[in-house]
């Protein structure tokens, strides 16, 4: 007789290629069959936790999609995406009759990535405008599209085409004298010529003989003011009169002021030159005034401006029309489409500086009707620079987001597949850049590759880590020692094993992609030799578990980091990763019915796995949202969860338990303080045999856990004995805290491993084992030497280690 010793199971099911592949160092730790375990960082085995059953989708027919929502101070949520709505849950349940409308039909669902800032998630995908959903309560959910600030844009226009614009976004007219053609102009000298500050033309304005003093604008009814420019004086070079500190203040009456902006420390003027000013303000406003304190130059004399430009606030700006000469350049020739409205154009002024419109309509292929943002014009001339914005119903919508250096990035239009766009620093909504570029202003970067290669997520990492079908690559900093920014920006190739679109998962500094198929899984980790990120497979020994093609993926950190998959087929994947120990085992898992989703969330003790399993129940296709419950690791045995889709009641004893309806007609374990019965719900209930009484009961479906060792080679003195017949005479097998256990060969030849003893108490479930099992096993001749184990029911099963022995033919 040969003894063999697996004293760990840390890589779990072994591909069948392998089985006989005894040469490998991977051999002695790994399994034939690893069904319904997951191998513990530690080694050994343990028995799945069983699900939780929290709700039926709203609509099972068509399936649905789940989201995590972590606001943090404990207020974890999930949400329901289904069929253009979404609702909202917590372990205990849904939260009221939250069910708010979407844009989302169900079959993009998958498609959808998503990122969260505190009460906030910014959600894009489905060819549709980026989404933020919003918790305003605990019962107020909202979402509504993003919206955007001066772009992004395309690149600007070589063509010949010219816009001109009928308006210029100031509600100022062309002043003749201090009360024509409307309003009024006064200023604190009481100068007749304070007028000419908006009169549209360069000059000089005296405004006060001392360093301090105002001009105001008097509107006939109340506006909207939001930005401003300023233009020094026409000899400010000379006399140095420009004021260097002010505020913007506005009223309603002329008496009462509020300061809308403040500005100080504004000097160096030269003539003639332009600055300027913006400030977030919603409220309409009759009378807006500059008021300086520091003016005059060195000698605080005589202070004076050259003009000063109001703009309107887009958004309470009536529109004017944009006109094109030609439709060249403008959607490849065809000219303005219905599909603009809403769509952004970038465009320079006669001053040099940059404006942007929003479309607000359309009249024609050559005009469409727009608002101005940002600044107002200096005149209603027409241009030939001018960029189309980059996302529109037209040109798509990005399909993919995430954050780096405090900004929010976006990738992969229709139109532009490779494009990166990130906003400014800290201002998520906001793609302008400064007329001198500043490091926080937005950043666009087309990810180079000799292929049209699509960007399918992105990863923040010290650079923005970018997955495309073909490639991964980095965004980062062109020199190291100057700030992140528009002038400071390159990307640099990783590895050249694409991926598919599932979000990838990074733990600690590495991150672990799936192939553009979802036939394999990569590791991608920082690696000294190579001075940069290789990429290698980590499922190239468990490739039979990819076979059919991941479609979804998520991690669970705690307690067993593992990382738990499911496939086309609905099949689950689990793989618990522990890189620094070498532990890599992954097993297969099937919660009775297919797997549609799985999302994790933080939780009391552990992290939780949420899913959508597709069941048949009672003859109807039913979809739940589950939640994986923690495998049993110690305590009371009454308080093992190892049943899926189940339902717990705790409370005074009790023989009957109801509100199971979800499960009618279904055969189910009752698992009752310990013990475990057979029933099949009828009318939402069940109940103990022979009117039994208990406290805890657990009901739900039944979970076959089973595991089978390797082939384990063995010589004999004529050469090795691969092919001969063995079999199993006896197993010493170590569990820890285990309930239930069966041995053997496979389901006919299965031999339990815990049942009383001598001492136990009458009455009460056998106690929990820990320690060596010793037991005589039956097994054939022509199972090879291989020993099965398997669990189910309702109880706990670890298994430390395993010493069996086996005879063979000679």
């Amino acid at each position: 007789m040969s003894y063999h010793l697996q004293a760990t199971f840390s890589r779990g099911e072994l591909d069948p290629e392998l089985v006989y592949r005894s040469d490998l160092e991977m051999f002695r730790s790994s399994l034939a069959e690893c069904r319904n375990f997951i191998t513990l960082k530690r080694g050994g085995l343990r028995r799945r936790g069983g699900t939780k059953f929290i709700a039926e989708l709203k609509d099972s027919s068509k399936g649905g999609w789940l989201i995590p929502f972590e606001f943090g101070n404990g207020q974890y949520y999930m949400l329901e995406f289904g069929d253009r709505y979404f609702r909202v849950y917590t372990r205990e349940g849904r939260v009221g009759i939250v069910d708010v409308e979407t844009p989302y039909e169900i079959d993009v669902l998958p498609e959808l990535k998503f990122v969260q800032s505190t009460d906030t998630l910014f959600i894009t995908g489905g060819n549709l405008p980026p989404q933020a959903l919003q918790r305003r309560g605990e019962v107020n959910w909202t979402i509504e599209p993003m919206e955007f600030k001066d772009g992004p844009f395309l690149d600007v226009n070589i063509s010949p085409t010219n816009l001109k614009p009928s308006g210029t976004g100031n509600p100022v007219p062309v002043m003749t004298s201090n009360s024509a053609p409307s309003g009024t102009v006064s200023s604190s000298n009481g100068s007749a010529s304070a007028w000419q500050v908006f009169n549209r033309s360069e000059g000089k304005v005296v405004l006060s003989s001392s360093g301090t003093g105002w001009v105001q604008y008097r509107f006939p009814s109340a506006v909207v003011i939001d930005a401003y420019m300023l233009q020094a004086p026409s000899d400010n070079s000379k006399n140095d009169d420009m004021p260097w500190q002010w505020n913007i203040e506005a009223s309603n009456d002329g008496s009462n002021w509020s300061i809308l902006d403040t500005q100080d420390a504004q000097d160096t003027w030269t003539s003639s030159e332009w600055r300027q000013y913006s400030f977030p303000n919603k409220t309409a406003f009759t009378h807006y005034r500059l008021s300086f304190t520091q003016g005059g130059g060195s000698l605080a004399d005589d202070s004076a401006i050259g003009q000063l430009v109001l703009h309107q606030s887009g958004d309470t700006q009536a529109p004017f029309n944009l006109t094109a000469s030609d439709t060249t350049g403008i959607n490849g020739g065809t000219g303005f489409q219905t599909t603009d409205v809403g769509r952004h154009i970038r465009f320079r002024g006669s001053d040099g500086f940059w404006r942007w419109f929003k479309i607000e309509s359309r009249t024609s292929d050559k005009v469409v009707k727009v608002k101005l943002y940002g600044q107002s014009l200096q005149d209603t001339k027409a241009q030939s620079i001018w960029r189309m914005g980059a996302w529109s119903d037209t040109t798509g919508w990005p399909e993919t987001i995430g954050w780096h250096k405090s900004r929010l990035a976006f990738a992969g239009t229709r139109e532009e597949p490779q494009k990166v766009w990130e906003s400014q620093t800290e201002d998520f909504n906001n793609f302008s850049v400064s007329h001198i570029l500043q490091a926080s202003d937005a950043v666009t970067a087309g990810i180079l590759s000799g292929q049209v290669n699509r960007i399918q997520w992105l990863v923040d990492d010290n650079d923005l880590i970018v997955g495309t079908t073909r490639a991964v690559r980095a965004l980062g900093k062109a020199t190291e020692q100057d700030a992140y920014g528009p002038e400071n920006v390159d990307q640099k190739p990783e590895t050249n094993f694409g991926t598919n679109r599932v979000s990838p998962i990074k733990i600690g500094s590495v991150l672990l992609y799936f192939g553009p198929y979802g036939t394999d899984m990569r590791e991608m980790a920082y690696d000294f030799g190579a001075d940069g990120r290789v990429s290698q497979s980590l499922s190239e020994v468990q490739s039979h578990l990819f076979r059919e093609g991941v479609v979804g993926a998520s991690y669970q950190q705690y307690p067993d980091s593992i990382i738990w998959l499911w496939d086309k087929t609905g099949a689950g994947i689990g793989f618990t990763y522990e890189r620094q120990q070498q532990v890599f085992g992954m097993q297969r898992h099937d919660f009775g019915g297919a797997v549609e989703c799985m999302a994790d969330l933080s939780g009391d003790q552990s992290d939780e796995v949420w899913m959508i399993v597709n069941r048949t129940i009672n003859g109807e296709t039913k979809r739940y949202i589950e939640i994986m419950q923690r495998p049993f690791a110690g305590g009371q045995i009454e308080d093992a969860w190892h049943l899926d889709c189940a339902s717990l009641y705790k409370g005074a004893s009790a023989n009957t338990v109801s509100g199971l309806g979800y499960l009618e007609g279904e055969e189910v374990i009752i698992y009752a303080d310990g013990t475990d019965y057979a029933a099949i719900v009828t009318g939402g209930e069940v109940s103990l045999p022979n009117g039994q009484l208990a406290k805890k009961i657990l009901v739900g479906l039944n979970v076959s856990a089973r595991a089978r060792t390797l082939p384990f080679p063995v010589s004999a003195r004529d050469g090795a004995l691969m092919g001969r017949k063995m079999r199993v005479d006896s197993c010493s097998i170590a569990v820890l805290e285990t309930g239930t256990l069966k041995a053997g060969s496979d389901e006919t030849y299965m031999d339990e491993l815990i049942y009383y003893r001598a001492g136990d108490i009458a009455g009460e479930p056998a106690p929990l084992r820990t320690g060596p099992l010793d037991q005589t096993v039956e097994t054939r001749w022509e199972d090879g030497g291989q020993l099965a184990f398997e669990a189910s029911g309702g109880k706990p099963s670890t298994i430390l280690t395993i010493n069996f022995g086996t005879d063979a033919e000679p």
